[in-house]
């Protein structure tokens, strides 16, 4: 599903599904193509409708909504292509979402955030939601447009909730990224200009911050797992012990982040089948390569009340 960066004609930038399966490169008559053909970029591509303002989309994110077995995609935020489109706005705080479950996967239109705001962060937590923070209102923070923002998206209210705010502004470079005791790292901006009135050059910001969810200050002990196996492989069971499996009422497999330009394919929450036993859990590692991609994740306890424990590092392996 398309966001983030391409080419500047709308029609050549719709949000689809690519089936690698149906993609044969084959050739077809294509103007300016070598010897006039080129490979049939639409063989293996099936448009998804209904976007709202797709013109608004580069500098977006999406994210895979919790728990990946949902199959639910959000887009949110973006601006128009390149610095600015004459009639457009520069910055969308439209979100969007869609089901790929359905039949004919069509958007429908999410709650918007709080601000239009291009280069959004989008993190995705233990507990089932996503964390959203910083971005800017115009072209890589042009005219002092960073917007100190943070909200807090829950799927099951398809709402979003104000958190606390970033001291630091950030746009064009900026990452966001889950830690493995539950708090989330803000960090980088590449601002076009390093004054309002765009006079001096802008430099990279080596400035980090962390933010702490509220459910590591609620007041509840955070579960912990104290062992367990560190290398599983797809569709197996593994066990892990801690003396808190009564409290544990959820367990979930994370991918850590790898981001890139409001990009992170990497990033996912994957919902584990669990048993309750004498020393811990027991947890099954879902057996479909493409839901659970082969690598390293962290694991995480989380009880009722969303309180995760501390992540603890599982190397999930295919076939040996």
């Amino acid at each position: 599903m398309s966001a983030g960066y391409g080419p500047g004609q709308l029609a050549l930038r719709p949000p689809g599904i690519w089936d690698y399966r149906r993609d044969t490169d084959r050739l077809v008559k294509t103007p300016g193509g070598v010897g006039g053909v080129a490979p049939d970029e639409m063989e293996a591509f099936t448009p998804v409708p209904g976007l709202p303002q797709p013109e608004l989309n580069e500098t977006g994110a999406s994210v895979l909504l919790p728990p990946a077995q949902d199959q639910r995609v959000m887009v949110m935020g973006g601006g128009p292509v390149g610095e600015r489109q004459p009639g457009l706005p520069n910055a969308t705080a439209r979100t969007a979402i869609v089901d790929l479950t359905e039949a004919s996967p069509r958007y429908v239109r999410g709650p918007d955030l709080s601000d239009p705001v291009r280069y959004p962060n989008a993190v995705l937590l233990p507990d089932d939601t996503v964390f959203s923070f910083n971005g800017s209102s115009d072209y890589r923070g042009r005219g002092a447009s960073d917007v100190l923002r943070a909200e807090v998206y829950r799927p099951e209210s398809n709402s979003f909730h104000e958190a606390a705010a970033p001291a630091v502004g950030r746009n064009y470079h900026a990452e966001g990224l889950l830690l493995p005791d539950g708090r989330v790292l803000g960090m980088g901006s590449d601002p076009l200009f390093g004054d309002k009135a765009g006079s001096l050059p802008g430099t990279f910001d080596q400035r980090i911050e962390i933010y702490t969810p509220t459910y590591l200050h609620n007041g509840e002990k955070a579960p912990v797992f104290t062992g367990g196996r560190e290398s599983v492989l797809l569709g197996r069971r593994a066990g892990f012990q801690t003396p808190d499996a009564a409290r544990i009422h959820q367990v979930r497999l994370m991918r850590p982040s790898a981001v890139t330009h409001v990009t992170d394919v990497e990033q996912r929450s994957i919902r584990l089948d669990f048993v309750r036993v004498k020393t811990g859990i027991i947890a099954e590692i879902p057996s479909n390569p493409a839901l659970v991609p082969p690598g390293w994740y962290m694991l995480f306890g989380v009880t009722e009340r969303g309180t995760p424990s501390p992540a603890r590092w599982v190397h999930i392996r295919g076939e040996d």
